[in-house]
């Protein structure tokens, strides 16, 4: 058995192999490696207005496309506690707020004597929308900026942000 396992690793193909393998390795893990200024984490809470227009939230990630725009992928992800129905965008690079895809937050059918009222009585209910985002959005040569957007559907509405990602990847 001894002599096996010797043979193996002292074989000059299997070496050229294990060489390969590992040197791929190394070179793949900084592909998946995000800049500071693609993620934004928050692990608080806020309170965010219905007004039935889009606002920005102040929540921003920014990638830098080189010189030829290509398209991005945005991907927010929260806690939610609504009193209400909202739309959910992004601005791209301080342009109005646009929605290039799905952007509902359903009103989860709260109560008068839901804690707090007219919140869904189970709490916070986890939200993930994830956009497309193209170069006749708006994406520009450089450095992007992405802010999150929301609005209500009916005036005096209000929902509640929990802990919270927003983040922005190149495509391929």
């Amino acid at each position: 058995m001894k002599n096996r396992l010797s043979n193996v690793f002292s074989h000059p193909t299997t070496a050229r192999v294990a060489i390969i393998v590992t040197l791929a390795l190394a070179l793949a893990a900084p592909a998946f490696a995000v800049s500071n200024s693609e993620v934004l984490r928050l692990m608080n809470s806020r309170s965010v207005p219905g007004d039935p227009t889009l606002t920005n939230l102040g929540e921003r990630v920014s990638v830098n496309l080189g010189a030829n725009p290509v398209p991005i992928v945005v991907t927010w992800q929260a806690d939610v506690a609504n009193a209400g129905r909202f739309l959910v965008g992004i601005s791209v690079n301080g342009a109005p707020c646009i929605v290039p895809g799905a952007g509902q937050i359903p009103y989860f059918l709260g109560s008068p004597n839901s804690n707090p009222p007219g919140y869904a009585p189970n709490g916070f209910n986890n939200i993930s929308m994830q956009w497309i985002v193209l170069p006749s959005d708006g994406l520009l040569a450089g450095q992007n900026t992405i802010d999150l957007c929301s609005g209500g559907f009916t005036s005096g509405s209000s929902f509640l942000l929990g802990f919270r990602t927003l983040t922005v990847r190149k495509g391929n």
